[in-house]
């Protein structure tokens, strides 16, 4: 049989702890071990093993079983408690099963049987020297990585295949959802979820990426820890391997919610009234075509109204018009309680208001809503003490039926308008259909 060669440099850089209680084997293993080892340590039984351990923290214990006051074994099992990597290599004379089995207990990593052949043992702690240094490298190599990491920015991670967080920056770390899970999952870093990004909301970008093989970016909603939104570009990196094979996605993160919240407040200022906050004539615009596509698809009917206020000239001429202002504030709360949510209220100048009801089967069901919204604006608005005014409206209404007539959202308005000005004509403080407003009663 070949001889197996022995590295012996392999020991230059590892410290090793002899525990046996027999005195002549434990002094020419030391004398063997300080030849190759970088360092030598020895211990007479068990307890002065677990103590030396303490103190010197070496690479590699290579520990008798049978000992006074505590045996190999049960010094393995203090020192896995402590430090739960420890290399520990059983040297013994015992062979039963039960010994083979306490051993893999306590994850011995090898176990040498006596009457000792050098050569075997060496063998084997040339083995474990062999690990001990790799790890060691790979170590050395993580913290260099971790240390790149943290010089960056911007929150940073590096994942693998299955989620799990390999390295993350600072940054990343104090985003409120990091924990101390080993290894913890990018989802749970990132969102706070504990559940893969998997629904329509979050899609897993690391699925993604791999599917397509390049990066990819995607914009993240997400509600922090403190319940405060957060927008995030996100973008995750396929890292591929010499073979072009991924093997881990590194993952950048920007934080653009100032940003993304410019944005939203300047689209809502496009959008929406600034005195009622209620929407424009351009919302109004998108919420018609939208209604007018729902209603051709689900083959149901809505309503549009146009409302005007009775002599609001007069109040602004006579009280100003920033009382004027309070009460179209009040009236566009009143009649925000009137309809439903999926009902829209718009604002399209001065006094003038239009409202979209969706979803309506019959007439009657306008007419008592509109007489609802005709009630609740002809109450008193009191402004204070001394000022409370007296307020009517004038409704206009048309229906879109895509079942008997289909019409453009220009004729629904111009219609619902010419309605409310009839009854303005007649009277005021009322409601009127236009003629081809075609609906069942």
């Amino acid at each position: 049989m070949n001889k197996v060669n022995i590295d012996y440099s392999l020991f230059e850089n590892i410290t090793i702890l002899i525990v046996e209680d027999d005195q002549s084997e434990l002094e020419e293993l030391c004398e063997l071990f300080n030849v190759y080892f970088k360092k030598c340590h020895s211990a007479v039984n068990g307890k002065d093993g677990l103590e030396k351990f303490l103190k010197y923290h070496p690479d590699i214990i290579l520990t008798d079983y049978g000992m006074p006051l505590m045996d190999g074994l049960d010094m393995a099992e203090k020192i896995r408690e402590i430090d739960s990597e420890a290399t520990i290599v059983l040297h013994t004379v015992f062979t039963d099963i039960n010994t083979f089995l306490k051993a893999i207990k306590y994850k011995i990593s090898g176990y040498v049987v006596k009457p000792t052949n050098v050569r075997d043992l060496l063998n084997i702690l040339a083995k474990e020297s062999s690990h001990i240094l790799k790890n060691r490298d790979l170590k050395k190599k993580n913290l260099l990585m971790q240390s790149i990491l943290n010089e960056f920015p911007e929150p940073m991670m590096v994942t693998d295949l299955n989620h799990n967080v390999l390295f993350a920056n600072k940054k990343i770390k104090n985003n409120g959802f990091w924990t101390k899970d080993k290894p913890i999952k990018c989802h749970k870093a990132l969102h706070g979820f504990d559940n893969f990004c998997n629904n329509q909301s979050h899609k897993c970008d690391n699925i993604e990426a791999i599917n397509v093989g390049h990066s990819i970016m995607r914009l993240h909603e997400i509600i922090s820890k403190n319940g405060n939104k957060l927008y995030l570009d996100i973008k995750t990196i396929p890292l591929k391997d010499e073979n072009n094979n991924i093997y881990a996605l590194l993952k950048t993160i920007q934080d653009k919610t100032n940003e993304k919240k410019r944005e939203l407040t300047l689209q809502h200022t496009i959008n929406h009234d600034v005195l009622t906050g209620i929407p424009n004539r351009v919302l109004l615009n998108d919420r018609l075509n939208q209604a007018i596509l729902r209603s051709n698809r689900d083959k149901t009917c809505f309503a549009v109204m146009f409302l005007d206020f009775d002599g609001f000239k007069k109040i602004n001429d006579k009280y100003g018009h920033k009382i004027g202002d309070i009460v179209l504030i009040q009236a566009t709360c009143r009649m925000q309680k009137s309809i439903r949510k999926i009902d829209t209220l718009a604002r399209i100048g001065g006094d003038e208001f239009i409202i979209i009801l969706e979803g309506i089967s019959n007439k009657n069901e306008i007419k008592n809503l509109t007489k609802e919204i005709l009630k609740k604006l002809r109450s008193n608005y009191i402004i204070n003490k001394k000022i409370k005014i007296k307020m009517t409206s004038s409704i206009g209404i048309d229906i879109y039926d895509p079942n008997k007539m289909k019409k453009s959202k220009e004729e629904l308005l111009q219609n619902a308008d010419n309605s409310m000005y009839e009854i303005k004509k007649t009277g005021k403080d009322g409601f009127k259909f236009n003629l081809n407003a075609l609906i069942n009663e």
